[in-house]
């Protein structure tokens, strides 16, 4: 057998170097491409002990080499993980999991090069600061970033009521669930501050009668001119159609329809999603929320299509609400919307017999949503309690709520919507409905109320009002912000009766919140006082409403405590720690 000579083994241990090295490095760095499962690998010391290593001068004692982790004694499940002198790399996802943190490879925006960077997060939630100094008829906290309508326990924007149709703790056709609809009205009149004003294009005002092949006729209701249409009440009929809508593309379109028996109307979308499609969004006489057919999306607006509606409708939600029907997500991070980049409103059709009125498309309708809002809230208040039931069971621990059961942060958030629509609008129905809004209040959860009391002495408003009380944080304290607002609003004795609610709570705050820090985050209530069971850690999207809400608190009850807590709670979302004794 002929040996090789010295170059050749030479060759053969460059080459073999070079592989092993090839494999450990696309292990190591191969994780810029943002896989399902990337593994990212993180040492055991800090970073500036491995930045500080004295270099050997030795090509070998620098390699990292593979490496078994044991974690906590488990020998069944070893870690694949690298090793590089003194320092070991666990894998990024044994850390995310392990510590709750999160992180992913990206383009670093900010150097301006392109440069791949992973960005190391150890909270998800990002703390939106309120706009201080709170105002009863202000931005409501850090509202103007809300968006309550794409989220994805809305199942649609009713187009009978107007406002959020809420699939949350129900797998039916869906409940008005009263704090969505009053975070839906107040997200809107907060950007409506923030927000510069609408541009509005009129599609169609029918007191010019003469511009139109249709009639139009005099509505004493509308105290207009209208738009008189006879025709087919099926889609596939004959039909009259608006097509002069500009190719600006702007979202919302606002409209009042009335029909003499059944009709429909539909709006004909050119979308441009990975190419470009035509879908129909339909509203007709139907007492059934959303469904869809193929390319046509039906919203009902009510079997009895004879009275007045008016619609204000957002078609890109529309549309999404409809393409993402049925679709479940396996984990809460999916992405189900589609990824549509324009769409327009091609033209307006309508089927049936009955009247159009006024046409108008939108950039924004903050305004008009939160008054559908407001309005939604001044119908549906039990006008005897005072309150807005929630129509859904909602287990708690051990505790189940039965369908009738009220929330402190309903009637907080109502509260405060209604306060700021009173404010602009002088209507004193807004500003009824808000005093009304008290009554629950003064009633225990045994008695149906929302009361409970921590230690026979702090009273408590309960978003929950389970028995025993649960004690939840970011509800209690939206409660307060509504009894604030009524208190800088309504007069005489029903001032007096809020103001009285309002200071209780606060002195039930300061004394009760030392009990919600766990010295690297808060707890979401006190069940583990009052169940004897594990501690409910707020996730930390609850984390930064409780540092939110403590800042407004500070601004409406100034106190060094509110003060403090916040920033001591801040400081968690970037890894601080109480330390140890």
């Amino acid at each position: 057998m002929r040996w090789p000579s010295s170059k050749m083994r030479f060759i053969w241990a460059f080459l073999c170097g070079a592989l092993l090295s090839l494999a450990v490095s696309i292990v190591f760095l191969g994780n810029s491409c943002s896989a399902p499962h990337e593994t990212h690998y993180l040492p055991h010391a800090s970073a500036s002990s491995f930045h500080n290593q004295p270099s050997s001068g030795n090509a070998s004692a620098d390699a990292s080499l593979p490496i078994k982790c044991i974690v906590n004694g488990d020998r069944q499940r070893p870690i694949s993980c690298l090793q590089k002198n003194d320092d070991v790399f666990v894998p990024f996802a044994l850390v995310e999991r392990y510590f709750e943190i999160s992180g992913k490879v990206e383009t670093d925006k900010k150097s301006g090069n392109s440069e791949k960077v992973f960005n190391w997060q150890h909270s998800y939630a990002k703390l939106s600061l309120p706009k201080l100094p709170y105002e009863p008829d202000g931005i409501f906290m850090s509202f103007d970033n809300y968006n309550v309508e794409v989220r994805d326990r809305v199942k649609c924007i009713s187009a009978m009521e107007g406002v959020p149709l809420s699939s949350q703790w129900t797998t039916g056709g869906g409940h008005f669930y009263p704090i969505q609809v009053a975070q839906f009205g107040l997200s809107h009149y907060s950007k409506n501050i923030s927000e510069e004003a609408p541009r509005k294009t009129v599609i169609a005002n029918f007191q010019q009668r003469g511009s139109w092949a249709v009639p139009a006729v005099e509505s004493d209701e509308q105290r207009s001119f209208v738009w008189n249409f006879t025709l087919p009440e099926s889609v596939s009929g004959p039909d009259v159609v608006l097509d002069e809508f500009p190719d600006s593309g702007d979202p919302y379109i606002i409209f009042s329809v009335k029909f003499r028996t059944h009709g429909s109307v539909t709006l004909q979308l050119e979308v441009q999603d990975k190419k470009q499609i035509t879908y129909e969004l339909i509203y007709t006489c139907s007492n059934e929320s959303i469904w869809a057919e193929g390319n046509r999306i039906f919203y009902g607006i009510g079997a009895d299509c004879t009275n007045w509606i008016s619609l204000v409708r957002d078609i890109y939600v529309d549309l999404v609400k409809g393409l993402t029907l049925g679709i479940k997500k396996i984990n809460k991070k999916d992405k189900v919307r589609p990824n549509i980049t324009r769409i327009r409103i091609i033209r307006m059709v309508l089927h049936g017999q009955g009247h159009l009125d006024k046409v108008v498309t939108q950039t924004t309708a903050h305004s008009e949503l939160f008054y559908v809002a407001a309005d939604w809230l001044v119908r549906h208040q039990v006008r005897q309690t005072g309150g807005w039931p929630i129509s859904v069971k909602r287990k708690l621990g051990a505790s189940e709520l039965q369908p009738g059961w009220f929330s402190a942060m309903a009637q907080g958030q109502a509260m405060s919507t209604l306060t700021r629509a009173y404010r602009k609008s002088g209507s004193a129905a807004y500003l009824e409905a808000a005093v009304r809004a008290l009554d629950l209040f003064g009633k225990s959860a045994a008695e149906g109320g929302i009361t409970a009391v921590f230690l026979d002495k702090y009273v408590w408003y309960e978003e929950y009002p389970t028995k025993p009380p649960s004690f939840v944080l970011n509800g209690f304290i939206y409660a307060l912000l509504g009894l604030y607002d009524v208190s800088l609003t309504a007069t005489g004795e029903d001032q007096k009766r809020a103001h009285n609610l309002f200071a209780d709570g606060v002195a039930s705050l300061k004394a009760l919140l030392p009990l919600f820090d766990t010295g690297s985050g808060s707890t979401y209530d006190l069940r583990h006082f009052t169940l004897k069971s594990l501690p409910n850690i707020a996730r930390w999207d609850y984390h930064a409403t409780h540092v939110t809400q403590l800042l407004v608190m500070n601004s409406i009850a100034p106190d060094e405590m509110f003060q403090s807590f916040a920033q001591r709670w801040s400081e968690y979302m970037s890894g601080k720690r109480a330390p140890h004794n």
